[in-house]
């Protein structure tokens, strides 16, 4: 457990002020803060994502329903660690993604 300087005290907030913190620092670098209402939802906005920061990996190529549905299958495998490995190996799944785009040319 972190311990405070001699004198000092440590502040403590709840996870919802966490959250909207973050959320801020976040909106002040430009992100754009979004609302989804659904699992089929955060899939559309995942899929427009990936090919809007992977253009040109992709070759302007828009990934069609099944190849997202391999993409998704990809990041769907093993447990809660695996999946965060996969989704921060960026390399990894572009490469996935570059290979599907030539595939579908």
């Amino acid at each position: 457990m972190p311990t405070a300087a001699k004198g000092a005290t440590m502040a403590t907030q709840t996870e919802a002020q966490l959250e909207a913190s973050l959320i801020e620092r976040l909106a002040a670098r430009g992100w754009e803060r979004v609302t989804l209402a659904s699992e089929a939802a955060l899939l559309a906005n995942l899929k427009t994502q990936l090919e809007a920061h992977n253009s040109a990996r992709l070759n302007g190529v828009i990934l069609s329903d099944a190849e997202f549905a391999r993409v998704v299958n990809h990041l769907d495998k093993g447990n809660i660690f695996d999946r965060a490995t996969t989704l921060r190996d960026r390399s990894l799944l572009l490469e996935r993604m570059a290979a599907l785009a030539t595939s579908s040319s």
